[in-house]
């Protein structure tokens, strides 16, 4: 099935719960309302549409039409899921989803630096993996302090790194 639209990470299938094919789920976007369909990679990279027959927020379970006994659960569980990224709704200000950033290009006075390559938000405070023209890898706290400006029409992140930064 060919998909004209981007397509974007939205959560996680986790382990089955039950006899009936509930599944747990995590979705990453804070509010995100589940689409009627979502969807998984099969092994060749391809997109699989999943039915949505029941779902409950609060208990964090998702049951697909046609997975209605463990056996035919348990193939989709550790899945991340998909949505189309017309589905998301919209950031809030000054906050991204994470496509619309990583293979930005990082500007630094004018001039294209590196691209951003990962976005670490393990710690308190996230970091840009960004590999550098000069085929160097570098750290970069994602605050205001440094991060200027994220024009995520142009995919470029503009940039003002600490002193010594391009050192590292």
């Amino acid at each position: 099935m060919a998909i004209k639209e981007e397509m974007v990470i939205a959560g996680k299938i986790h382990g089955t719960h039950g006899v009936r094919g509930d599944l747990k789920i995590e979705i990453f976007p804070p509010n995100f309302k589940l689409p009627p369909v979502i969807y998984i990679k099969d092994r060749e990279g391809n997109f699989i549409p999943l039915e949505v027959e029941s779902y409950s927020k609060k208990k964090g379970l998702i049951k697909f039409r046609g997975y209605d006994d463990l056996e035919k659960a348990k193939k989709l569980k550790h899945r991340y899921f998909y949505v189309e990224t017309s589905k998301l709704p919209p950031p809030e200000k000054d906050t991204f989803y994470e496509y619309q950033i990583l293979d930005a290009d990082v500007v630094y006075k004018d001039k294209v630096v590196g691209k951003v390559i990962k976005i670490d938000d393990r710690l308190p405070t996230a970091y840009l993996i960004i590999k550098c023209t000069d085929e160097k890898t570098r750290y970069l706290p994602f605050i205001k302090e440094f991060v200027k400006e994220i024009d995520t029409q142009n995919k470029k992140v503009y940039i003002q790194p600490p002193e010594g930064w391009f050192s590292l």
